[in-house]
């Protein structure tokens, strides 16, 4: 249906807005890293984990936030959750889950069900419905100081956006995950 590309920030906690282009190389999303905290964004500087991010088309703004940054809330044990938001309403969550491959899943506020998995060493993810039906597929540079990712979204039944920062949100834990395992 619609392939996108990027290319990270060369300094991986920067809050620089990152591009997002579509086939006709137009830029039609920005993608950001952002901080709740002075504490979170000097964790980020130590090589801890990113946090938060958003996306943008100029009208509507999709973010997430890690659980414990959130208000009055308390980390999950075993996981790591993320509201989801669209335009500061909450749609729902983003979280961890613990099985044999790397996989998070959305789950909407409408009880729908989004599988986000890769594989233990790919850095390719592939994203499906409860009716393990494809939703989106990624291919993602390795070996990169910014890597460059071409995501290919297949259905239009989510907006690209969200599915697009849920990737990134994806993608930044997986790396953080397997920095820690070195």
């Amino acid at each position: 249906m619609a392939k996108y590309y990027f290319k990270e920030n060369f300094f991986s906690t920067s809050t620089t807005a990152i591009d997002i282009y579509n086939e006709q190389h137009h830029a039609v999303f920005a993608l950001k890293l952002y901080y709740t905290s002075t504490a979170q964004e000097t964790f980020a500087w130590l090589g801890k984990k990113k946090h938060n991010f958003e996306i943008t088309d100029g009208q509507d703004i999709f973010r997430v936030r890690q659980e414990r940054s959130v208000s009055g809330k308390f980390k999950t044990p075993f996981k790591t959750v993320w509201e989801v938001e669209k335009n500061n309403e909450v749609i729902g969550v983003f979280r961890t889950k613990i099985g044999f491959k790397p996989k998070m899943l959305f789950e909407g506020i409408q009880g729908d069900t989004l599988t986000f998995q890769s594989g233990f060493i790919s850095r390719s993810v592939n994203v499906m419905n409860e009716q393990a039906q494809t939703l989106m597929t990624t291919k993602s540079e390795r070996f990169k100081i910014a890597s460059r990712h071409d995501i290919d979204i297949q259905s239009d039944i989510y907006n690209p956006a969200m599915l697009l920062l849920l990737f990134q949100v994806f993608y930044e834990f997986q790396e953080y995950q397997r920095s820690k395992s070195d």
